[in-house]
């Protein structure tokens, strides 16, 4: 039997078959560029010559020429007169030392989102295996290992969006204070503070994640505008007095969510505005594609955490909140959604 198609594209051209071949390739790439560290090579070295010697060539240039121009189609490279050079792409995301460089993050999501790929037809057949703890998703040691990519992340245009956001509120010029809850290294709180000249953060997390965000708090010269809790949010005390509680990509690991959206909703000053962005599943968990086929590896182990559309929404009047409203985010990783809900003034 065959079932109508659900997916917002329908495939009729088997060329989508050939285009997945071609993946494997493009994240090998990618992945050699990085090991490499080619953009930082590039960043000194146009000739094929003196490359092949800043990467200790023993043989002759054919293959790193194969490589390159494999970088170049990829729009990671850029080739004219035989002379190679980085794109600006390259340039603040692959090379080293730029603050948004991408590459730990890469190395890290591909460690979560590719180690299952090989034997799917075993735990599809067995079940979930026995997971790392080092691998676990509430594992404090994981997400210090994590952190530093996060924040080259975020400052790769995420904080810049978010705080954009939150400044198109209609509340956010009389905003004082705002609480970032599993804030990472909370790039995002203090941009979007470093927008309003009298709006205070308070960033919420584990004491070994907000050692980093300290010192991005210091790096920033935010210590007087910028204060943070250690701990487990499903049972450290945050306080009171929030006009604003952001959060995003973290209610994973809230044990109840009712109990957590009634504390969130005390928390926050009549008037306040509460922010959860997170992905949303829809057509019975099948979409967006991006977040079902990233998340694949970690659900095959047991580690299925995504939302469906509106199911964070559906917790939220039963805390108290009112006027709660949805909507769609396109961004790099693909389409989330977007929960604002305001408490009664």
């Amino acid at each position: 039997m065959m079932l109508p198609q659900q997916a917002p594209n329908q495939l009729t051209d088997p060329g989508i078959v050939f285009e997945l071949m071609i993946g494997p390739i493009r994240m090998a790439v990618l992945d050699t560029a990085l090991k490499m560290e080619m953009a930082d090579i590039l960043a000194q070295k146009q000739d094929l010559e003196s490359i092949s010697q800043a990467l200790d060539v023993k043989s002759d240039t054919t293959n790193l020429a194969y490589f390159l121009d494999a970088l170049v189609s990829m729009g990671f490279a850029a080739k004219q007169n035989g002379q190679y050079g980085n794109t600006p792409f390259a340039e603040s995301y692959l090379r080293k030392q730029s603050p948004s460089y991408l590459g730990g993050l890469v190395q890290n999501l591909s460690r979560m989102q590719h180690r299952n790929l090989g034997r799917i037809p075993e735990l599809i057949r067995q079940g979930p295996p026995e997971v790392n703890k080092r691998d676990q998703l509430h594992e404090e040691e994981l997400w210090k290992q994590s952190v530093r990519h996060l924040a080259s992340y975020q400052k790769a245009g995420m904080a810049d969006r978010v705080a954009a956001l939150v400044a198109s509120l209609p509340e956010f010029p009389s905003m004082k204070r705002m609480l970032d809850l599993g804030c990472g290294p909370g790039i995002m709180c203090m941009t979007t503070v470093s927008r309003h000249s009298s709006l205070e953060g308070v960033l919420c997390d584990l004491p070994s994640v907000l050692e980093v965000a300290r010192e991005e708090i210091a790096a920033a010269g935010l210590e007087s505008r910028v204060s943070t809790i250690d701990g487990d949010y499903n049972d450290v005390d945050f306080g009171n007095g929030y006009d604003l509680i952001w959060a995003s990509h973290t209610l994973y690991y809230a044990r109840d969510l009712d109990a957590l959206f009634a504390r969130l909703y005390e928390a926050l000053n009549p008037g306040g505005v509460f922010i959860s962005f997170h992905e949303g599943l829809t057509n019975e968990r099948t979409q967006p594609s991006g977040v079902v086929l990233s998340r694949l590896s970690l659900a095959l182990e047991g580690q299925d955490v995504s939302f469906e559309q509106g199911e964070i929404a559906s917790h939220l009047p039963g805390a108290g909140f009112s006027l709660v409203e949805t909507r769609s985010l396109m961004l790099p990783m693909g389409s989330m959604e977007l929960t604002i809900a305001r408490k009664r003034g």
